[in-house]
């Protein structure tokens, strides 16, 4: 729904508020004439993201805009032999889990929350499939039991992007894959509605 005015450095000028615009590809036809949609490559996911949250559903040049993550297929890209010849980071036996994030909150997010004081090993957040929205909760190991125990003292109840988060031990680690998580996501949210004098009706992410 771009205005059919709009240009190149027009979309990128606006992006660039949201961070480093790699590229802006603005879509035509065979005849020259604009279609009225492009695709804009941020330098990150993060501020993907952030250009989303800034521009869905906003007005640009006088016309309300929609701006999500781009569905159209290409083929992969092979990786550099650099890039490909570096292992994942491993999630280690020591691992918490991590409840009640903010919707916004990512990978980098939860690692730097917990950097500020210790070395995490690794840090995810769990997005579910159907929607590649964030699930809520996500797993931030340790080299040790220790650190992972002085983490949960010292960050359990502390505010992330504006909401407390609730940490505690995976209790799934001997169940490996998602239908571990799946049961840790459900006693997790069986234990938030205990004790309180309200029903509520708590449906399970189908997908984590």
């Amino acid at each position: 729904n771009l205005p059919w005015s709009i240009s190149v450095d027009d979309l990128k000028n606006a992006f660039s508020e949201c961070g480093t615009v790699k590229d802006v590809e603005l879509i035509k036809n065979k005849d020259g004439k604009k279609r009225g949609y492009a695709f804009v490559t941020m330098a990150s996911g993060n501020e993907a993201q952030a250009a989303i949250d800034k521009f869905h559903s906003k007005e640009l040049s006088g016309r309300t805009i929609k701006v999500e993550y781009a569905r159209r297929l290409k083929k992969p890209r092979p990786q550099p032999p650099e890039v490909a010849a570096v292992a994942p980071i491993k999630e280690t036996r020591h691992k918490l889990y991590v409840s009640n994030l903010q919707w916004k909150v990512r990978a980098t997010h939860l690692r730097e929350f917990f950097s500020a004081n210790f070395n995490p090993v690794s840090a995810r957040v769990v997005f579910e499939s159907a929607s590649g929205s964030s699930a809520g909760y996500g797993f931030v190991s340790f080299g040790t039991r220790e650190e992972a125990e002085a983490a949960i003292a010292a960050l359990g109840g502390k505010e992330l992007m504006g909401r407390p988060v609730r940490l505690k031990f995976s209790d799934r680690n001997t169940k490996q894959g998602v239908s571990g998580e799946k049961e840790e996501v459900k006693d997790d949210l069986e234990e938030s509605v205990t004790g309180t004098g309200e029903q509520v009706a708590v449906e399970q992410p189908e997908d984590s």
